[in-house]
């Protein structure tokens, strides 16, 4: 069995194979399209009344905020991305309605209500997987010896024509005489686990499909710490400069 399992050709045909788990027909496909068309019809209705125009940007916002929430309650290693995307949208929802509501607020606060802001995000950013770990290290108590089956993987071309590789490691491990084997629901690029490689996993002991691997969340890459630091830089320069 190869790493990547080229030979999977089945799995690489189904259109929901390689998908998060949320999508898993045709109708709900439609069903998400569907919704998502209809959310932006609403928000080009809204932009055309005077009176509601300033809902436009608050729904932007609660969209970025949902989806950021949902995409980190669907993968615990993949967070840069869904958490900058909540963050982004709570601020945007902070700002319209302060604007709608309390315009003197917005006055007061200046630079250094901004900065105090930017400088939340990074520390937010920076912190995130150790309090996520710290959370599932509460949540499930039970840790079992997992190896890594196998290395899923999924190709989309990129807006240049280039092939873009994602990857997913899938875990095996036996708990109360069952064998199990257990992926994220999101593929990520850079490093991974390779297969035959063994990990402690943190598990629910009702449902031992629930899991979490605390070494990936807390990996070192130094990628993770580029957007922190850049917030907590800024921030401190606008709360200085205010």
């Amino acid at each position: 069995m190869s790493e990547d399992r080229f030979d999977n050709e089945e799995k690489k045909n189904d259109a929901f194979a390689n998908n998060t788990d949320v999508i898993k027909s045709w109708k709900g496909l439609i069903l998400v399209v569907g919704g998502f068309s209809g959310y932006l019809a609403l928000l080009v209705v809204l932009s055309t009344i005077p009176s509601l125009r300033w809902l436009t940007p608050a729904l932007v916002g609660l969209l970025f905020f949902v989806m950021g929430i949902i995409f980190l309650k669907l993968s615990k290693v993949n967070y840069i991305a869904p958490l900058f995307a909540a963050l982004i949208g709570a601020v945007l929802l902070f700002f319209c309605i302060a604007d709608k509501f309390f315009p003197d607020f917005l006055d007061e606060m200046g630079d250094k209500g901004v900065g105090i802001i930017t400088m939340t995000f990074g520390l937010i950013m920076l912190l995130y997987p150790y309090a996520a770990t710290l959370y599932y290290k509460c949540r499930y108590k039970v840790t079992v010896e997992a190896t890594v089956a196998y290395v899923d993987y999924r190709i989309s071309r990129t807006t240049r024509g280039y092939h873009a590789r994602t990857y997913r490691p899938v875990y095996e491990f036996t708990y109360s005489g069952k064998v199990y084997q257990v992926s994220d629901r999101l593929y990520t690029s850079g490093s991974h686990p390779v297969q035959g490689e063994e990990r402690e996993l943190l598990i629910d002991e009702n449902r031992p499909e629930h899991f979490f691997d605390a070494e990936r969340m807390e990996s070192k890459s130094l990628s993770k710490y580029f957007f922190p630091v850049v917030f907590l830089a800024l921030g401190l320069y606008l709360f200085l400069k205010g």
